[in-house]
C-alpha cells in the first residue's frame, strides 16, 4: 500500500496558480522571478464543502435496451405476484360493486312487478286518420266562465283552435282579438253563447260575458281562445288502461292537460265524484336551476267534499325533466287503473309519476270526518258505495279530456315576480291582458309549436271474467 503525504494550503495553491515571468531579478541570482500565488480555499475544506453548489439528482435517466431484450420479459401480470394480485383485486371490486348491483336489479324487478297484469279489451284506438276530426268520438266543449279555475280563455269549435293534420291532432290557444279586434276584449262587447245556442253549459256565467273599461265595473271578455275535447258522449272506462302520446306547448301562462271526469257523477258534484289528471304541465321555459313547477310532469286524483277540502295534494305526484324539455318531444302519458289502484306513468309502463293504493278509504285518507261543508258537519257521500268502497269516487266511469288552457286563478302558476297577474286579483285576465308584452314574445307563431299536438289516444277497459272482447 502506498501512502499519501497531504498538500498544505500554500502547496495547493502553488500547484495550481499560473506562472508569470518577472522582469525582475530575485535575490538568490535566478532569471526568472514568479509571483506570489493568489490564496484560495482548499476544496477540501469545510468552508469549501458547506457553501459549494451542488448538483440536482436527476430525476430519470436514460435507458437503453434492446427490442429483443424487452420481449424476453414475462409481463407482470403474469408472474404469480401479479396474478394473485389481480386475482384479489377482481374480488375486492366485485365485493363493492355487488350490493349496487344487486340493488340496480331490485328496482328493475320491482318495478316490473309493480306493473299490473290483466287482459283487457280495446275501447278506442284513435289515430287521427284523414282531415278532420271525428265528431262520433270527440265532442267540443264551447264555455266562457273559465271552467272553476278561472281560465283566461273560451273553448271554441274554430279550426283555428283544433284541427287534424297530417295524422296528428293540433289544439292551439288564439288572442282573441285576432278575431274581434283589440278594442272588444276591454269594453263595450257582448259575449252570449246562449243566444247563438253553441253554449255546452247550463249556468248562464258560463255562457254569457262582457267586457267594460267603466272605473269600479271593469270586465274582460276572455283574452284567448282555444279548445277542450271530449270522450262524454262516446267512450269511457271503469278501470283498465289509458294510453295518449303527445308533445306539449311552448309559451308562457300555456296549460295543457290529459285527464278524465266521471260520466255520471255518481257521488256529487266535483270534487266529490273525483277527477283524474293523467298529465298536466306548464308552457313556461325553466329560468333557474331551482325552478320546480316548470319543465314537470305532474299527476294527480282530486278529490274532496268542496272545493276547500279538495285533498289532491295528498295524492299529487310529479317528475321533473332535467337533460330535455317537455315541449321537444313526444311523450306517452299512461294510466293503469283497477280496484287496488292507479299509476300513472311516463313512456315506459315501469316509470312511474306516482301511485296510489286503495289500501284505505278516501274518507279516512283525507281525514274528512272533521271536515265542515257550509258550516255543517260532513257527511260521507261515499259511504254507501256498491261498488268497491276503498276505491270509491274512483269506481265508477270516466271519460277523456284533452285541452289547452291559458292562466287561471286556482294556484296552479303560483304567484311569483315575473307573472303579469295576482291569484287574488278581483280582474285577474285584465291584468294578464294589459301585461301581455311580457308573454305574448314567447308564444310561437306555429300552432303546432304553442299547441299540443296528439299523435294517438288509446284507451282499454278490464276483461270481465268470462267475456270475449270484439276484435
Amino acid at each position: 500500500m502506498s501512502s499519501t503525504i497531504p498538500r498544505t494550503n500554500s502547496d495547493a495553491s502553488l500547484a495550481s496558480s499560473p506562472r508569470t515571468p518577472s522582469s525582475s531579478s530575485s535575490s538568490s541570482g535566478s532569471g526568472i522571478h514568479f509571483a506570489p500565488a493568489a490564496s484560495f480555499p482548499s476544496p477540501m475544506s469545510t468552508t469549501s464543502r458547506s457553501t459549494a453548489r451542488r448538483r440536482p439528482a436527476r430525476l430519470w435517466r436514460k435507458t437503453h435496451a434492446h427490442p429483443d431484450d424487452l420481449n424476453a420479459r414475462t409481463p407482470w401480470f403474469d408472474t404469480p405476484v401479479g396474478k394473485s394480485t389481480l386475482r384479489k383485486t377482481r374480488w375486492t371490486c366485485l365485493g363493492f360493486s355487488s350490493p349496487g348491483l344487486l340493488s340496480a336489479a331490485a328496482l328493475i324487478v320491482t318495478a316490473w312487478l309493480s306493473v299490473p297484469k290483466h287482459e283487457y279489451c280495446l275501447v278506442l284506438n284513435e289515430q287521427f286518420d284523414g282531415d278532420t276530426l271525428d265528431s262520433s268520438i270527440w265532442h267540443h266543449e264551447v264555455q266562457v266562465g273559465g271552467f272553476g279555475n278561472g281560465e283566461f280563455e273560451m273553448t271554441t269549435t274554430s279550426p283555428n283552435n283544433s284541427y287534424v293534420e297530417d295524422g296528428k291532432l293540433i289544439i292551439a290557444p288564439t288572442l282573441t282579438s285576432d278575431r274581434l279586434g283589440v278594442d272588444a276584449i276591454t269594453n263595450g262587447f257582448v259575449m252570449n253563447l246562449t243566444a247563438d245556442g253553441t253554449c255546452t253549459s247550463d249556468k248562464l256565467s258560463d255562457c254569457v260575458a262582457f267586457s267594460n273599461s267603466t272605473v269600479g265595473n271593469y270586465s274582460v271578455i276572455p283574452p284567448i281562445q282555444s279548445a277542450r275535447l271530449t270522450t262524454r258522449l262516446s267512450k269511457s272506462i271503469r278501470f283498465g288502461r289509458v294510453e295518449v302520446k303527445a308533445k306539449m306547448p311552448t309559451g308562457d301562462w300555456i296549460w295543457p292537460a290529459i285527464w278524465m271526469l266521471p260520466r255520471d257523477n255518481v257521488y256529487g258534484e266535483w270534487p266529490a265524484s273525483g277527477e283524474i289528471d293523467i298529465v298536466e304541465t306548464r308552457g313556461n321555459r325553466v329560468k333557474h336551476s331551482w325552478d320546480r313547477t316548470v319543465n314537470a310532469i305532474g299527476s294527480a286524483l282530486h278529490w274532496g267534499l268542496d272545493f276547500k277540502s279538495d285533498r289532491y295534494k295528498d295524492t299529487t305526484g310529479q317528475f321533473l325533466l332535467k337533460r330535455r324539455y317537455v315541449d321537444e318531444a313526444y311523450y306517452t302519458y299512461g294510466l293503469d287503473w283497477d280496484p287496488k289502484g292507479m299509476r300513472f306513468w311516463n313512456n315506459q309502463r315501469s316509470r312511474a309519476i306516482k301511485r296510489v293504493n286503495f289500501d284505505q278509504t278516501f274518507w279516512d285518507r283525507g281525514s274528512l270526518s272533521s271536515a265542515q261543508v257550509n258550516g255543517s258537519i260532513a257527511v260521507n257521500p261515499w259511504e254507501a258505495s256498491a261498488n268497491v268502497a276503498k276505491a270509491a269516487p274512483f269506481d265508477q266511469d270516466f271519460y277523456l279530456i284533452l285541452s289547452v288552457a291559458v292562466g287561471g286563478t286556482n294556484g296552479w302558476f303560483p304567484d311569483s315576480g315575473d307573472k303579469p297577474w295576482s291569484n287574488g286579483a278581483p280582474n285577474a285576465a285584465r291584468d294578464f291582458w294589459n301585461n301581455r308584452a311580457k308573454w305574448q314574445e314567447t308564444w310561437p307563431e306555429d300552432p303546432k309549436e304553442r299547441g299540443m299536438t296528439v299523435e294517438s289516444v288509446k284507451s282499454w277497459r278490464i276483461k270481465e271474467k268470462g267475456e270475449t272482447c270484439a276484435a
